[in-house]
């Protein structure tokens, strides 16, 4: 988008699905612009249950001091090495592995780990991600960074609402970049076509009837005929 389209904004606005250590970073870092994009458990730490849950390491207790947590049954989980990961993609995260002086006699064993019969509990706790989190949690709390995002839901999910049930454009017919790029094509027309009569309907610049006329009768054409392309584009050759 920037190499192509235009300057990147200040703020980079996206759903869940993109809130990751790797985006983070690149935002962050490499474009140095400011995500507003929660994670996956964004929501649901918010909840009452996943704070209330003695189990979620989150809850626990951290002495800075000694650089440990503190389990539900009140036992210490102390820092004992490293770790570095990479995966599939290249990325690299470390881990600080934090384990538990004893589990042997724990009576909360069976809800705190899944570790085996005479191995005690471990935490991994990756500071990158869990400083990445709090400035995402910090920024979407906010009231300017907190409504910019909310505008996500109005501006871009009503577009894809628009193509998949009202053009019913939900998986393109064609094969290869140009008759994509095509087919697409004709259908952000029929979006921005639509999308520049309500503008221009709300703010009275097409106060006369003809013009209305002219510019629903070019929607509707538009509409018509990107329909009809995709029943034609999708039956088979022979």
């Amino acid at each position: 988008m920037k190499r192509i389209i235009f300057e990147l904004p200040k703020y980079i606005v996206a759903d869940a699905g993109y809130g990751s250590e790797p985006n983070y970073d690149d935002v962050l870092n490499v474009r140095e612009r400011i995500p507003l994009i929660t994670y996956n458990q964004y929501r649901k730490e918010k909840t009452k249950k996943y704070k209330n849950d003695p189990f979620k390491t989150a809850n626990w207790e951290y002495d800075e001091v000694t650089d440990s947590f503190i389990c539900p049954n009140n036992r210490r989980l102390n820092y004992v090495y490293d770790s570095n990961r990479t995966d599939k993609y290249g990325f690299k995260r470390t881990f600080k592995v934090y384990e538990c002086e004893d589990c042997s006699d724990c009576p909360l064993r069976s809800s705190c780990t899944k570790a085996a019969e005479g191995k005690n509990r471990k935490l991994f706790y990756n500071e990158k991600w869990e400083y990445q989190k709090q400035y995402v949690r910090k920024k979407l709390s906010n009231e300017k960074t907190g409504e910019i995002y909310g505008k996500r839901k109005i501006d871009v999910e009503p577009v894809f609402g628009f193509l998949k049930a009202n053009l019913g454009f939900t998986r393109m017919s064609v094969r290869g970049k140009p008759k994509v790029h095509n087919e697409l094509g004709f259908a952000l027309m029929a979006v921005n076509l639509r999308k520049y009569s309500a503008i221009n309907n709300e703010n009275g610049t097409f106060s006369s009837d003809e013009l209305r006329k002219r510019l629903c009768l070019s929607f509707l054409i538009i509409t018509t005929f990107f329909i009809h392309l995709r029943l034609v584009m999708s039956q088979p050759l022979f």
